[in-house]
């Protein structure tokens, strides 16, 4: 978002519909004459740097920069008779503070464009206190979704920001159509609307058709996907066409019939509702007439009103177009009807018929107590509910927690979806470590043929030719390799486990998922949203490719941005869910299995040794250089920063990891290391994690994952424990991405079976998805992850349905370097996922250190690495 002084763009901002105890108490008698006038002087000096008002006006929130580095946070709320404040300053008598004051005063009297004393006459002497004393200068713009900024400047409204960005969005495509000059060739069509072929591209699609309508071609539509699915109401396609149009001469361009009649379909903005494509229909009269006969139909805008009388929404279309036609020739007009509007009423009659059929799924007992016998377990009652309204529901978001049987539901669903649709070809799409664990879980809960597809070519395409019905399995890498033949096998039904994997829509694995044709579709995850907004909308575009809105709409809507483009709140966020809330499902643990045993969790802080922090403190040199400069990075600068990151990540864990050549020979030799050894590797972490694990593994039996990002940092904690477990006759696997499926395969079932195979060390990749919970009750996790979901999957292997026992879980943390800050900003992405699908908030201000944006908590750490990185004692 661009930086914004002044007025902005876009519509004015409304009245302050703050309550009137904020706006009109006197603040001096209030605060008193000192803290009043010093509050007063704080606000006209541009030190609120940031002012929120509650959804009912009642509150306000407010950052106020003091004399310390970072700014004090406020909160002023209007109670029965008077106002109450609450502040972070240092001030120890009772009573309301000048950060109080300031943010009143910002309230009532915000910067005008020119700063403070901009269209104030500025009496001689006054000072700067005496600027808009009694008198209000501009409302304040602070409804729910502004925030009001320092030195004259605030953040957009929901409104603004919307408008901003669809006019960003249109001058793209303008450019696009002025940039690709793609051909043009006009249609013979006869009597109707003139139309054109947009040559676009050499391939399977190569052109797309444009139609132009109105008295002057000002209405156009177009047979491409962003036409469907922008809301924009056009596309490059059609912006080129405008310009190619009227560019000719006029006795070489298409006439644009007068007397016609036009029944077309025109994708509709819908900013909190689902999309209805029926009422996208819309009618177009010649110019200058009146259609009576089509008022029950169409409303006074041409669009076609929701169904009457009972009737479904594809008879109600189908009789407003025999009307609409009828009601043409009667009057000689021309007939211009859009073929999108056929493809959209038969698109509703069949999905009205699959609606019925599916039905049964929640209204038939009996034929779910006859699905249930086909079972070889018994579900839970909260299983039972999901697997039918996942059947129910046909095209399905179920994200509930990990370790509450997604599996088992989605494949009970799949056989009730038999009986009710007739759905016998179901294509699970999962990670490649979980596909012979899927095909267990079938046989393991009922009888149906499972196939997992791997090796050579010719054999996948051998599976998919001769695939009739069952379960076929196979891995998100070989949809993008064998795409067409998997298209052409056809699905009924198709499942993506772990469907994180398509969050980023515009990877190529993410494009050729969503060209899987299916009637019925299944989402499983755990963790619908890992980082941003944009990863649920691509999963729900999976399912629904227009229920989460279009792409550039959805941050927008949803999310406050300060001047330089740092998201500071999310709102709006009850209408996502009203949004999904037809075909989405999340359980949490807590809430469902009662039975779940307790999970303790402990953090272990350790601190860094000279030999680690050396080499640290030139990585954050390298970062302090790079963002010294206070302007946007470059691509190789960006490649920079993400690099000394990283490696000051992994000299937070050791410094054999960040210099693994000198290391790597030593760990190959079959020796046990000794505590010199151990000491040697320059970390504090594994010698705090070899000491935990000796007394885990001397006061109990359990066994115990091990997780880290990196493969290197497992060696390193499988070298430095290797003479315990010897001492011990156990012994201890590295489960690693890397490794094939027989291999996955026979580590897992040992791990399951040998009781003296007490440790798995895993990465991240390599325990994606597991179940682990028969056979492991002690998570360690030897860094904190960025991703807050990745931290919840790994206890989740363990923690989770079929867990007989207390779990434990260790949490091994440097303190005072780049971990630290690391659990911050986990805990700011907690926040929002949180505020969308357990807290059900409509609203959440990013406080405090999450407040701060990660390049921000970066320069803090430049500051006080080196102070912070000490010794150990």
């Amino acid at each position: 978002m661009a930086r914004v002084t002044g007025k902005p763009k876009g519509p004015a901002p409304p009245r302050v519909p703050a309550d009137e105890r904020l706006l009109q108490a006197d603040l001096g008698r209030w605060a008193g004459l000192r803290i009043a006038q010093g509050g007063r002087r704080d606000a006209l000096l541009g030190r609120v740097e940031a002012l929120r008002l509650s959804l009912d006006g009642s509150s306000i929130e407010a950052r106020v920069r003091g004399n310390r580095p970072l700014p004090y946070s406020v909160e002023v709320r209007a109670a029965a008779d008077s106002i109450s404040s609450q502040c972070t300053c240092s001030r120890e008598a009772p009573g309301p503070c000048r950060h109080a004051v300031a943010a009143l005063e910002t309230l009532r009297f915000p910067a005008p464009s020119g700063g403070a004393s901009a269209g104030v006459k500025k009496r001689r002497g006054a000072g700067p206190v005496g600027i808009g004393r009694g008198k209000i200068i501009q409302h304040a713009p602070a409804v729910p979704g502004f925030v009001l900024m320092g030195n004259a400047e605030r953040t957009f409204s929901r409104d603004e920001r919307i408008n901003l960005a669809r006019e960003e969005e249109l001058t793209l495509r303008r450019q696009r159509a002025r940039r690709d000059k793609a051909k043009v060739v006009a249609l013979a069509v006869g009597e109707g609307p003139p139309r054109f072929e947009v040559q676009v591209k050499r391939g399977a699609r190569s052109r797309e058709i444009v139609t132009l309508r109105g008295p002057k071609g000002e209405l156009g539509s177009c047979t491409c996907a962003d036409f469907a699915s922008s809301e924009l109401q056009t596309c490059a396609h059609i912006e080129r066409v405008g310009v190619w149009y009227w560019r000719q001469r006029k006795s070489r361009r298409p006439a644009i019939p007068q007397g016609m009649l036009s029944l077309w379909w025109r994708p509709r903005p819908w900013v909190e509702n689902l999309p209805e494509p029926l009422s996208e229909i819309r009618i177009d009269f010649p110019p200058d007439t009146d259609a009576d006969r089509l008022g029950p139909y169409f409303d006074t805008d041409g669009w076609l009103r929701p169904p009457e009388g009972g009737r479904s929404g594809s008879a109600w279309a189908r009789a407003a177009r025999r009307t609409a036609e009828r009601l043409a020739r009667e009057r000689g007009w021309s007939w211009d009807l859009d073929p999108e509007v056929e493809t959209r009423i038969a698109e509703c009659e069949a999905g009205d018929a699959l609606d019925r059929n599916r039905a049964a799924a929640e209204t038939d007992d009996a034929l779910w107590a006859e699905i249930k016998t086909q079972l070889r377990l018994t579900l839970h009652p909260y299983q039972e509910t999901g697997s039918r309204f996942l059947a129910r529901t046909g095209r399905c978001f179920l994200a509930d927690d990990m370790g509450l049987g997604k599996t088992i539901q989605a494949i009970a669903a799949a056989l009730l979806l038999r009986r009710t649709t007739g759905c016998v070809k179901v294509l699970v799409v999962c990670p490649a470590s979980l596909k012979h664990q899927w095909r267990r879980e079938i046989h393991k809960t009922c009888d149906e043929r499972a196939v997992v597809v791997e090796g050579p070519r010719t054999r996948r395409l051998a599976l998919y030719e001769n695939w009739r019905r069952g379960f076929l399995i196979l891995n998100y890498e070989l949809v993008l390799r064998d795409l067409d033949a998997i298209r052409r096998a056809g699905a009924d039904l198709v499942i993506l486990d772990e469907a994180q994997r398509i969050k980023n829509w515009g990877t190529k694995t993410a494009r050729a998922i969503k060209q899987l044709p299916s009637k019925h579709a299944f989402i499983l995850t755990g963790t619908p949203l890992e980082n941003r907004l944009a990863e649920l909308h691509s999963l729900v575009e999976f399912l629904h490719a227009r229920a989460p809105g279009p792409r550039w709409r959805l941050l927008p809507f949803h999310a406050v941005t300060e001047s330089h483009g740092r998201v500071i709140a999310y709102e709006g966020l009850d209408v996502l869910r009203q949004r999904l809330s037809g075909f989405f499902l999340r359980r949490e643990r807590k809430t469902v299995l009662d039975q779940l045993p307790e999970r303790t969790d402990n953090t272990f802080w350790t601190s860094m040794t000279p030999v680690q922090r050396r080499p640290y403190r030139k990585q954050v040199a390298s970062l302090g250089r790079l963002l010294s400069s206070g302007r946007p990075l470059m691509g190789n600068e960006i490649s920079l920063l993400l690099r000394a990151l990283t490696s000051m990540r992994m000299l937070c864990n050791a410094y054999a990891q960040f210099a693994w050549d000198e290391y790597k020979d030593s760990l190959a030799r079959a020796e046990p290391a000794d505590e010199a050894a151990v000491r040697g590797l320059g970390s504090p972490k594994l010698e705090e994690f070899a000491r935990a694990l000796e007394d885990l593994l001397d006061e109990s039996q359990e066994k115990i994952v091990v997780f880290s990002q990196w493969e290197r940092m497992l060696r390193l904690a499988h070298f430095s424990v290797r003479g315990l477990l010897e001492q011990r006759d156990l012994r201890a696997e590295v489960f690693h991405g890397g490794l094939n499926s027989r291999a996955r395969d026979e580590m897992l079932d040992a791990f399951g079976r040998d009781p003296e195979f007490r440790v798995l060390f895993s990465t991240d990749a390599g325990g994606l998805g597991l179940n682990l919970q028969e056979a492991a009750s002690i998570v360690v996790n030897l860094e904190v992850p960025w991703n807050p979901a990745v931290l919840e999957q790994r206890v989740g292997r363990v923690h989770r349905l079929g867990q007989s026992r207390s779990v434990q879980v260790l949490h091994f943390v440097t303190r005072g370097a780049i971990e630290e800050r690391v659990r911050q900003v986990v805990e700011a992405k907690r926040a929002l996922f949180n505020g969308i699908f357990v807290d059900g908030r409509d609203e959440i201000s990013l406080e405090d250190s999450p407040n701060v944006g990660f390049l921000e908590q970066v320069r803090t750490l430049i500051v006080d690495g080196e102070d912070t990185a000490q010794e150990p004692g």
